[in-house]
């Protein structure tokens, strides 16, 4: 018997943005379904263990809070479980929220709960049926075989724009920065000194001992609340395809460097004398990969210059971070406690009628999408792009009245 599901909207990832995409249609009225390939939510702060919700605020001391909606739920929940007081202030000067992989794995899952959301995991999408830009229905695959899924709205929260692809929307595939494998240290001292310039002098005093194989001279540590372990962010990897053979390079590649780095922090840095890995990835991270062809693409200008704009559907508040060269962070275009407006039209693939998209895979140049790719801003780009799919599929397509609904669910535009 052939498996056959539908929904009003169906959400195709469930990191930061497809999980707002989800809710925020589905307090919109819609019957939502939301399509996730790995075996939980969160996408890379969970698969690729990013030890922290970046985007939330500006940078800068008169520093402004850019996102709420439900990534004030997200917030609100891990302080109900003491894991959030305050915002952060980071080695880069920005104010971040750290993460706990696996509690931000359960606070996700109880939310779409809450927001009565159908999600499926182990259900990646292989492929759609498409006639003048309307999405029919999608393929999906399990290890039971092949089922559909179908549905008069479609948001591509995939993170490499994996819906938009396939369904044969404008895409172009980016790989100028590169993307990294986080690991995680364990047995750090009380007291050891993470800092970046600390790192840093490890890896050029193990340099100087003649280690090779360093890529990255420069990243950070992060603490892991309650443990005495350390998430670390600082390998840099090529992705010039998302094929298996480029993937398979990428992560042999990735587990290498953490063991390396790992063994010269103990050897190097005070306080990690009984320091080991305890975990990688699990899975690569990267940074860009494929992004739509928007109705409007987001620029560098609009970074630069904090433009604010009245179709704006949510804001970026996150400074360029570049990772291109070597890997290490190179800052631009901060704009202090100002951020700039994102409109909906970039949310919108060219010629497609019924799909909306989120997080990094929105139409944006290379110096916006080094902005609005973190998952704070995320949660605000899916929030608008679910939100603006349950009004669509009411006939309504008014980038106003997606704001209204956007206000009342306290999102921040």
């Amino acid at each position: 018997m052939k498996r056959q599901l539908q929904a009003d909207v169906v959400v195709v990832g469930g990191g930061a943005s497809g999980t707002a995409a989800a809710a925020a249609a589905s307090a919109a009225g819609a019957d939502v379904l939301l399509l996730e390939r790995n075996p939980y939510l969160g996408g890379q702060a969970t698969a690729s263990q990013v030890p922290a919700f970046c985007g939330f605020c500006t940078h800068g001391d008169s520093w402004k809070q850019a996102v709420r909606g439900f990534g004030q739920e997200v917030l609100d929940q891990m302080a109900a479980r003491g894991y959030f007081q305050d915002f952060t202030l980071s080695p880069s000067g920005n104010r971040i929220v750290p993460q706990d992989p696996e509690v931000t794995k359960i606070i996700l899952e109880d939310l779409l709960d809450a927001h009565q959301v159908h999600y499926l995991f182990h259900a990646e999408v292989i492929d759609a049926e498409v006639k003048n830009g309307v999405i029919g229905r999608v393929i999906c695959r399990d290890d039971e075989g092949t089922f559909t899924v179908s549905g008069r709205m479609f948001v591509d929260a995939s993170g490499e724009a994996n819906l938009a692809y396939v369904a044969k929307a404008p895409v172009e595939f980016h790989h100028e920065q590169k993307g990294s494998m986080m690991f995680r240290i364990g047995g750090i001292s009380e007291g050891a000194d993470l800092s970046p310039d600390a790192m840093q002098k490890a890896i050029q005093a193990a340099e100087q001992d003649g280690v090779q194989g360093i890529t990255v001279h420069r990243g950070v540590m992060i603490p892991v609340q309650g443990t005495r372990d350390g998430l670390v962010n600082m390998i840099a990897l090529d992705f010039p395809g998302l094929d298996a053979e480029t993937m398979t390079a990428a992560e042999k590649l990735g587990r290498r460097q953490a063991a390396l780095y790992t063994e010269i922090f103990r050897k190097y840095v005070p306080g990690m004398e009984h320091s080991y890995l305890v975990l990688t990835g699990p899975k690569v991270g990267l940074r860009e990969s494929r992004r739509i062809v928007g109705l409007e693409t987001l620029t560098r200008e609009d970074v630069k210059s904090s433009r604010k704009r009245p179709d704006g559907i949510a804001r970026g508040g996150w400074g360029a971070e570049l990772h291109v060269g070597k890997g290490e962070t190179q800052w631009g275009f901060e704009r202090g406690d100002k951020y700039f407006d994102i409109p909906l039209n970039c949310l919108i693939p060219q010629g497609m009628q019924n799909l909306f998209c989120a997080g990094r895979t929105i139409s944006s140049d290379l110096t916006a999408s080094a902005s609005i790719r973190v998952m704070g801003t995320g949660f605000a780009t899916g929030q608008a792009a679910g939100a603006a799919a349950a009004l669509a599929c009411q006939g309504i397509r008014d980038v106003d009245a997606v704001r209204a609904e956007l206000q009342k669910q306290h999102a921040l535009i």
